[in-house]
């Protein structure tokens, strides 16, 4: 492709615009966020809550992380490096951020730690970091799609909210050199998959338009189509936003239509405004939705959302270092784009697409460049290993050379456990060729802890020695299971002492091991209504506060250590997060050595989905409750 030049003036206006926009969208939309989307629409069409500076949104300021990340990792930035600053820096445990970072404290690398355990990968945590990706690689959105999938498959991998993100960093780079908003639109859809929802949701809103159907209908069609409870799914939140800048007459009137279609408002205004903010540039934005912001970004610092910031909050200063960065960036790549003072391309750059790299990554597998060899470890079953059954996994080994290689492969596991074939083997590598070495694992129920570690080592011969392959497999999580009491409701006596604490496997009961926070309950009711028991050991090595939840479809009761602790305070959609739901959950007391918990689940007619979740509290800052509990056993019983 020919040679792309940024005029230097012209790109730091639409950086500016862009966070600027990004600001003004967000504050616009934030007093509207909502858990549970709502069928009716809002109504505003100016900030409903307007504090000095804005406020403060997650969809900005961890992006400002990001840059920061950027500057100190340099362009070659992966998830794998992203993944540490989630850890210094953010606090923030919402859903999808808390699960995966808990897979993270836990020893899971990405893209697993995004995909493993992770009820959310389809929703908005990833979509509305889109920003900072197009700001460093303007007119290179090849480069800013690269970034936006290292970041997104950090807690969204296998999910629609990689489509989203990819998309948003395409537009938004492209945005830098075109402003027909139907050519950008296409150009985010040719880099993601056409059979993904995200790509239908947007279409049909493209489709909707051109029939020339009202907005306020267009709205209702999407919500009844793409319909989810959850107010960050992801794809009606692409099209929402699709809505309100196809349909929106000015800058102001889009951002209201995209948030007044509700969902996840903050996300939605936010990143119409950004990208709306990329096409004006700051010149060209309005000074009525300006003004009253200012020229600081407001965070959550003070409260403890974010932490370690080192990035600017400055406009002026934060355009000057994404200018500095993205001079590196688009170096680094080889993009052919240059920004340079008084000189600019005049003629449109044409963009195409492959999406294969985006469709065939796998989200259950990790790679390992070992030069001599490339690996890959992927988990055919979960990463989490139970007491009841094995445990597959496969080594993928690479050879790029022109000759074939013999390797050795040896795996050191955990005291106790056992490969099902023995090892080590030895084998044949063809040029440029793969091979794979299935395996599954046992280990004795008693020996399976939160996180469990070992090695995998490839010798090959002739070469230098390579570096090890590291084998994580988190602890699968035991219960007790009762009979199904059919016919019982949950204020029913099934003949359960619900205060006993348990020595032994009562009679009639039996153990189950589930691989993640799902309870998988239609199992144990096999179609039948009634009530069932489960019963759930933690040890921990200190008294500590924590957050029990068991959101479900129906409702629970929960006891902890022989006390009542809670009752479904209503039904409501579920949310399996580590955060609470507003019905299922309780702060509870977890005592230093064994707590029993006891929970008391009902099922009517419908089907019936059930989570168990135990997380940590931060007292001081409440909006990041849900940290990962470490230091605790969950998969043996007292005695």
């Amino acid at each position: 492709m020919a040679k792309i030049y940024l005029d230097e003036s012209t790109y730091r206006d639409k950086v500016y615009g862009c966070w600027l926009g990004k600001n003004i969208g967000g504050t616009l939309g934030t007093p509207l966020e909502r858990r549970f989307g709502q069928d009716e629409m809002f109504d505003i069409w100016w900030y409903p809550d307007l504090p000095e500076g804005g406020l403060p949104n997650d969809d900005l300021e961890m992006q400002l992380i990001w840059l920061q990340a950027l500057k100190e990792k340099g362009p070659g930035l992966t998830a794998r490096d992203l993944v540490e600053y989630w850890l210094d820096c953010i606090a923030y445990n919402f859903d999808e951020y808390g699960l995966s970072k808990t897979n993270l404290a836990r020893g899971l690398q990405p893209p697993v730690s995004g995909w493993h355990n992770n009820w959310f990968i389809h929703c908005m945590g990833s979509p509305i970091r889109s920003e900072i990706w197009a700001c460093v690689a303007p007119a290179a959105p090849h480069v800013a799609a690269r970034y936006a999938f290292e970041d997104a498959i950090c807690d969204h991998a296998g999910g629609e909210s990689v489509y989203g993100e990819v998309f948003n960093a395409v537009v938004e780079s492209c945005a830098f050199v075109i402003d027909d908003r139907f050519e950008l639109i296409d150009l985010g859809l040719s880099a993601i998959p056409s059979r993904s929802e995200t790509y239908r949701a947007i279409t049909e809103v493209l489709t909707l338009h051109e029939q020339g159907v009202d907005w306020r209908e267009a709205r209702e069609r999407i919500r009844e189509k793409f319909y989810n409870p959850i107010a960050q799914y992801s794809p009606i939140n692409l099209a929402f936003q699709t809505i309100g800048w196809l349909y929106g007459d000015d800058f102001g009137d889009a951002i209201c239509k995209a948030v007044n279609c509700g969902w996840d408002t903050d996300c939605t205004g936010a990143t119409l405004g950004a990208i709306l903010g990329i096409i004006l540039g700051r010149k060209n934005l309005p000074q009525k939705w300006v003004e009253p912001l200012g020229d600081e970004v407001t965070t959550n610092v003070d409260t403890g959302g974010i932490k370690n910031l080192r990035a600017p909050t400055n406009l002026h200063g934060l355009t000057d270092e994404v200018f500095e960065m993205a001079k590196v960036v688009l170096s680094y790549w080889n993009t052919g784009v240059e920004i340079g003072e008084g000189h600019s391309s005049n003629d449109e750059p044409e963009y195409s697409f492959d999406t294969t790299w985006l469709t065939g990554y796998r989200a259950n597998s990790i790679t390992f460049d070992l030069t001599t060899l490339e690996a890959e470890l992927v988990y055919d079953d979960k990463p989490a290993v139970v007491g009841d059954a094995s445990t597959r996994f496969t080594l993928m080994l690479k050879n790029p050379h022109s000759e074939t290689l013999r390797a050795q492969v040896a795996v050191d596991l955990p005291n106790g456990w056992q490969l099902e074939a023995p090892m080590p083997v030895t084998i044949d590598i063809p040029a440029k060729s793969q091979v794979g070495l299935p395996m599954a694992v046992t280990s004795p129920p008693d020996s399976i802890e939160l996180s469990n570690q070992g090695t995998i080592t490839v010798d090959v011969a002739g070469r230098p020695a390579l570096l090890r392959i590291p084998l994580v497999f988190l602890g699968g999580f035991r219960y007790l299971a009762s009979p199904i009491y059919e016919g019982k409701d949950l204020d029913s006596d099934c003949g359960v002492n619900e205060a006993t604490i348990f020595g032994r496997i009562p009679a009639g009961w039996r153990e189950i091991w589930r691989r993640t926070n799902d309870l998988e309950v239609e199992e144990l009711f096999v179609e039948k209504a009634g009530i069932v028991y489960l019963v759930h050991f933690i040890k921990a090595e200190r008294t500590q506060k924590a957050l029990i939840g068991v959101p479900n479809t129906n409702r629970m009761r929960l006891f902890l250590n022989g006390e009542l602790l809670h009752t479904t305070e209503e039904v409501v959609p579920l949310a399996p997060n580590e955060g609470g739901d507003g019905s299922n959950y309780a702060k509870g007391v977890l005592k230093a050595g064994w707590n029993q918990i006891l929970v008391k689940l009902e099922k009517a007619k419908d089907a019936l989905e059930a989570h168990f979740l135990a997380s940590g509290l931060d007292e001081k800052h409440p909006i990041n409750r849900g940290d990962a509990l470490i230091g605790i056993e969950r998969a043996r019983l007292p005695w």
